[in-house]
């Protein structure tokens, strides 16, 4: 028995020493972390407007002439929450006899279309004799656009002679 146990003995060694030899899986290394970092380029705030416009012609004696002012637009692609102010001025306008207008008001309206994260708003008819806020853009998030149809209104004095009128309205945003 003794040789049979010095044999099992042996192969016993052996097989330890086999599986000494063999390579056991390693362990699992720690874990790392990436830290991955882009950025996202800023665009621009614009306003679009119609090169011109024609109001309604007035009728002898009229008080004031109004009209649309055609299509204006902001594009706001800074994609911030900066929000926007729409402002306008208008130069006197001066008919073809030389009579000119006493006072230029400019009424944005609500706004016809909006896209993105914006709640457009109007401050309803306003004098823009000196360039004055018209419309605003508030609650921004990202890009966004807003669409407008203004009306504009010219007052003319009593003294208003037939003719002609042209006058310049110069819309911006900031």
């Amino acid at each position: 028995m003794s040789k049979n146990f010095g044999y099992l003995g042996a192969v016993a060694l052996g097989a330890g020493a086999l599986l000494g030899a063999t390579a056991l899986p390693a362990s699992a290394a720690d874990t790392g972390d990436t830290t991955a970092t882009f950025t996202l380029a800023g665009g621009s705030l614009d306003v679009t407007v119609a090169a011109d416009a024609a109001l309604t012609d007035g009728a002898p004696g009229a008080a004031s002439v109004s009209g649309s002012l055609g299509a204006v637009g902001v594009s706001d692609t800074r994609g911030s929450t900066a929000g926007w102010v729409v402002s306008a001025a208008s130069t006197t306008f001066v008919g073809s006899t030389g009579s000119t207008s006493n006072g230029v008001s400019y009424d944005s309206g609500d706004a016809t279309a909006t896209t993105g994260i914006i709640t457009a708003g109007t401050d309803g008819a306003t004098d823009i004799a000196v360039g004055a806020p018209v419309a605003d853009g508030t609650a921004a998030s990202g890009n966004n656009t807003a669409s407008f149809s203004p009306t504009l209104t010219v007052a003319l004095p009593a003294s208003a002679l037939a003719g002609d009128y042209t006058g310049t309205v110069t819309t911006s945003v900031a």
